[in-house]
Formats: C-alpha cells, structure tokens, sequence
C-alpha cells in the first residue's frame, strides 16, 4: 500500500517531493544516507495533477464562505462573531522561554468569544521552535495557521519560509483574500507602501502578514548623557557638529564633569564595540548615510557601502584622535555589557552610548540625547530610522478548514483604535484592553499608565497577551507614566532624533533576495563586516596607521566580494522598487 521513493541525503526533501505532491501526506524516514519519502499508493495519482486542491485556493473562499457579502458559515465582514456556528483552528507558533501556553492568555479566550473561533495551540519555545515547525512542514503534520515565525538566531528565517512554502501551496496566497475579507490589512498596506512591498514574495503574491510597530519608545541612536555633565564643565549648547562634539569631550576629561571632587575620573565617551553609537552617530556624521556599517542609497538611489567610502576614512580619523587624546574609552572595544554599564551607573562616563533606562532609577539629572551631526565632509543631519517591521509574523496554510475566517481573524489584528471590534486592535496585543489593563493619563493621550494588578509588560505576558510580534498594526506614540527615565528619553527622541530619520539614503530592510542571490551574498556580507570590524578597531586605536594602510584595506574588501555583492543588492533594491510603486 506504499510507494517508496529513496533520493540521496543531498537532494532537499521540500523542493524534491513536497513541490510535486502538494497537499499530500508525505512522511520522511531519514538516515544520514538517505532520505525515504512514504506515500500512499492510492493518492499518488494526486501527484500528477500539479496542485493540491488545497493549494489551489490561491486567496479565495472555501468552506462555503465564498464572498465578502456573508455566505455559508461566515458572516458579512465588519460583522461578528465572523462565523455562526463554531470552528476550530489549530495554531502553531513560537512562544518566548518561559511563557505561558498561549491558551492561558486573555487575548486569545476573548477573541474566541468575539468571534466564535476556538484555538488548539501547539507552540514550542522560541529555541526548539525552528526544528519543530520544519519538522511538522516537511512531515504534513501542521495547523492551520502559524503565527510569530520567529528564531533567536536567523533574522530571515520567516521570508525564507514563505518563500520556500509559499511557492508549494503549503503556505495560501493571500493576495485576493486580503482584498476581498481584510479592510484593515489592505488600509494598512496603502498607508505604508513600503510594508506591502516586504510582504510582497518574490514572486509576487502575499503568503505571510508581518508585525508592524511605531512605538514612542524606540531610538535612532543611543547617544545620551547628563546635562548636568554639560553644566558643570561650562558648556551651554548641546553640540551639533563633530567639532563641537570634540570640545565638549574635551572639557569632560579636563574638568570635573560628574562633579564628585575628582577631575581624572570621568570617561567623555564609552560604548561596547562599533555597533552602537559609533555605527548609528558617529560614522553618519561623516558619511551623510544612515547605516554605518553596511549597504545604503547615495542620493542617486545607487548602492554604497559606507565603509569603503573615502568619507569612512575621515570619520577613522576622528576616531583615532578621540582614542589617542584619552577620550574615547580605551576599553570600547574588549569590555562587556555588564562592565559598561557597571561604569555608567557609577556615573563615570559622559556619552554613555544606551537608553538613559540604564541609569540607575533614582536618576533626576536631566539626560539629553545629542542630535545627528555634521562635519567637515557632510552637512546633513542623518539618523537611521529605527526597525518598524518585522515579516512573517502570520501564515494560513493549505490545511486550514476556512481561510475566510482565518483572515478575518488576523485582520482584527490590524485594526486601529477608532476601529477597534469590542476594544480589540493591534494596540492590544502590546498593552491589553484600555480602561481595563491600562489607561491614558489625560485627553491629550501622551502618555499611559497600567491599571493594578498590572504593573508592566511581565504582567502583561503573563496573563494578557503576547505584547511583541504577534502579527499586527502597533501605533502608539504615547509614554509610560510614571518612570522620569524613560519619559526623557522619549521626550529627546522625539525633538532630536525623530526629526532626522532619514528614509531615502537607507537600502530597505526588508528586500528579498532569490536562493542563488542569498547563498552566495550572506557569505560575502558576513566576512565583509568581520573584516570592516577587525580594520576599523585597528585603525582607530592606532594598530594599522590609517594612511598607509587605508589602501590595503579597500582591496581586501573587493578581495572578499565587495563588486560582487553590490550587483547582488543593486538587483534586490530594482526588485523592490518595482514592488513598493
């Protein structure tokens, strides 16, 4: 009653089998020689026919719910419950270490109450998850939806499952579902054409829905310090160009600018490697680019690499001098976390290179963030926009019973407040419901404080929700009452970074590369940037002298790939271009 196809352990069992016998029960025994793919005799006249029926829903109605007017067992969109006699829906899913089991939280037993839906949950810790999923994807044993495809160690994993899986049919194509059943996904895509653009695959379907997020609580960059440092040196004018910059450190590191009676203890500017404030403050001000480490626009839309531009060089020579003059922290490079931050809450360091939340609670000082700056080779204030979306965050696969309802479900996830159905939006999945879980703190609705026995997001994840990357439209730009630290960080994020996110001179985050294209790319991008670290530390504290090496330095990146993985990016930013129109 079987038939047995043996391959060799090489040949990829998803591209080789599944692709052709989409919406089968295929079972994989595999040994390190081999893998065994088991099928039943009479359903392989199936595998001729291309397509599952399943797969071939392709975003339109099944189930007897065929059309946004309310047929069969799913009701008009805008009305609820979305169907009127229960169903279930099995969902699989990454939960964080530690988390409950999602069938505990409040969210998901009031939205089966809203809308007639019940969950069978099947989630695995964020760490075990990848292996699971893959494992219940090849074996045919998986939900109807997946929701936070999410792994602690490969960013790209979910666009690379809806690429692999969306192509199958194993995950459906909501490009017609979308139109027809979600108001708020479509409003959301029209509104952010840059959102619809990352959801959009390579070939030019939606398979996954993403987490969107703007929050008043994210930063640009993370170059705070105390204004009382500032006062007590005698400055009175946060610096806006990298030589005002430079004066001012100078006057840290000269005076007694912690003001403890101890002139030689005071660090003027500290951070933990090249990956924070030196990437996102320091080297922009130099380049006129966002990112300063990687891949970005010139004001031509044409690829850069910001480390190997001769602007690069000025911003390596500026930094040496901060190292050699005793001003940048001769530590930056070889300290941890936790011996930064032990400096920092001393109230040893001046540019402190993190939130001012770092700083020890009972902070009243002042903390000011300085703005983007400028200098000698560029006169325009630069921030990079801080990430907003992450993809992949919901699929509806080709086992779902009723993918009407399914999106109907998920489109209640993008709802703003004004249309919210019963206080659910995607406002509540990160704070929970208003008036009951939290509340603003007067009508201007600036800032929010938590409503006992809630006390903060712990709470929250708790017995709430999932308050991060669950699928959804997050836009709240209101503070956390009740915590002065984070209310001035804030506060200065919005006056001297937020004005400056620049958008255009930055390669979008979320553009898609063909299989070819990421094999061969992230192989040449990762000893790229170890290369561009190992230099650049060299170069500022004074290793490798920066003239006479700034040569030898730009043909060992071309050596690396550099040409090679320019093209790359050149052909994913032209297939973006063409998606976000």
């Amino acid at each position: 009653d079987y038939c047995f196809i043996i391959c060799h352990a090489s040949v990829e069992p998803k591209s080789a089998v599944v692709s052709l016998c989409q919406g089968l029960s295929v079972h994989f025994a595999c040994t390190s020689h081999t893998y065994c793919v088991f099928i039943h005799i009479s359903m392989l006249a199936a595998c001729g026919g291309g397509s599952s029926s399943s797969a071939a829903v392709s975003g339109s109605a099944a189930s007897g719910s065929a059309s946004a007017e309310g047929t069969g067992n799913v009701t008009p969109v805008g009305e609820y419950p979305i169907v009127n006699e229960p169903i279930t829906f099995k969902i699989m899913g990454a939960k964080d270490p530690g988390a409950p089991d999602w069938s505990e939280l409040e969210v998901f037993q009031r939205l089966s109450e809203i809308t007639n839906i019940n969950f069978e949950f099947e989630v695995s810790e964020t760490g075990t998850w990848p292996e699971q999923k893959n494992i219940a994807l090849v074996g045919g044993e998986y939900g109807d939806i997946i929701l936070r495809d999410k792994s602690a160690t490969d960013a790209n994993m979910a666009v690379t499952d809806e690429e692999t899986y969306g192509p199958q049919g194993i995950f459906l194509d909501l490009t017609d579902l979308i139109d027809q059943y979600a108001p708020n996904i479509k409003a959301m895509m029209e509104k952010y054409p840059d959102v619809k653009a990352a959801m959009t695959s390579m070939d030019g379907k939606i398979y996954g829905l993403p987490y969107v997020f703007h929050t008043a609580t994210v930063q640009g960059h993370t170059a705070f310090f105390s204004e009382e440092w500032m006062k007590n040196v005698g400055v009175d004018k946060v610096p806006e160009t990298t030589d005002e910059l430079y004066d001012m450190l100078v006057a840290f590191k000269e005076q007694d600018a912690n003001g403890n009676g101890d002139p030689s203890d005071e660090i003027p500017f500290t951070c933990v490697g090249l990956t924070t404030t030196i990437r996102d403050l320091l080297i922009p001000a130099f380049t006129g680019l966002p990112d300063g480490l990687s891949f970005n626009l010139d004001d031509e839309g044409k690829v850069v690499y910001a480390p190997a531009t001769e602007e690069y060089k000025e911003f390596l020579k500026y930094a040496n001098k901060l190292y050699s003059e005793g001003l940048l922290d001769p530590e930056f490079s070889t300290q941890t976390a936790q011996q930064w931050q032990a400096k920092v809450k001393a109230d040893q360091c001046g540019i402190y290179s993190g939130s001012p939340t770092t700083l020890d609670p009972s902070t009243t000082a002042q903390q000011l963030s300085l703005p983007p700056l400028t200098s000698a080779t560029n006169d325009e204030k630069v921030v990079k926009q801080p990430l907003y979306m992450y993809p992949g965050r919901a699929f509806i696969t080709d086992k779902c019973s009723d993918p009407v309802a399914a999106i109907r479900l998920l489109d209640m996830f993008y709802a703003t407040e004004e249309d919210a159905v019963e206080g659910f939006s995607g406002l509540t999945t990160f704070v929970g419901w208003e008036g009951e879980h939290w509340e603003y703190t007067d009508d201007t609705k600036t800032a929010y404080s938590w409503i006992d026995p809630i006390t903060g997001f712990s709470d929250i994840n708790k017995t709430v929700s999932v308050n991060m990357e669950l699928p959804g439209l997050l836009e709240f730009n209101a503070m956390p009452a009740g915590s002065p630290l984070m209310e001035m960080k804030c506060e200065q994020v919005a006056e001297m970074q937020a004005p400056y996110y620049n958008i255009k001179n930055a390669y979008p985050q979320n553009a898609r590369f063909t299989a070819e294209e990421s094999e061969r790319g992230n192989v040449i991008e990762n000893d790229l940037y170890t290369q561009v670290l190992m230099m650049t530390t060299k170069f500022i504290v004074g290793d490798t002298d920066i003239e006479s090496g700034w040569e030898d330095y730009l043909a060992s990146l071309e050596k690396i790939g550099l040409a090679e993985l320019t093209e790359i990016k050149e052909a994913a930013l032209a297939r973006w271009n063409e998606a976000i129109q």
